[in-house]
């Protein structure tokens, strides 16, 4: 992926809650999710998710619904992939030293706040409510 969108289509970063909770089908957000998953591409998003985020659905997935699912995932799903680089990663590392959130900010997440950062990505597909206040 890129380091840049075009201005022309809107992109948004999808989290490891939103996934999951598309994925598992007896997850209680899941019939919302799908219905935003759907304004998204109504919309023509473009959707993306880091390598971090992919290995934290891969691990959610194989704990909750089974590691058949989690493979399915990983083989069949679109979402454009940024990794991560070296210098991403130090300044995540950074904000997780520095956060003030009482449940503590999540590597994972620093890391998603850094990259949407770097893309000037404001938007984000999330379920996780603590995910969208670390982010403001």
């Amino acid at each position: 992926m890129s380091d840049t969108h075009s201005p022309e289509q809107p992109t948004a970063f999808v989290d490891a809650s939103a996934i999951v909770a598309m994925v598992d089908r007896n997850d209680r957000s899941h019939a919302d999710a799908v219905d935003a998953y759907h304004g998204l591409k109504d919309q023509h998003y473009r959707l993306f998710t880091t390598n971090l985020v992919l290995a934290e659905v891969v691990q959610l997935l194989n704990d909750g619904v089974g590691a058949d699912v989690a493979r399915q995932f990983l083989r069949d799903h679109r979402l454009a992939v940024y990794h991560a680089t070296e210098e991403d990663e130090a300044r995540a590392v950074a904000m997780v030293m520095t956060s003030r959130s009482q449940r503590g900010l999540s590597y994972v997440d620093a890391v998603s706040l850094v990259v949407m950062e770097k893309l000037g990505v404001g938007d984000a597909f999330v379920v996780d409510t603590t995910f969208l206040a670390e982010a403001n």
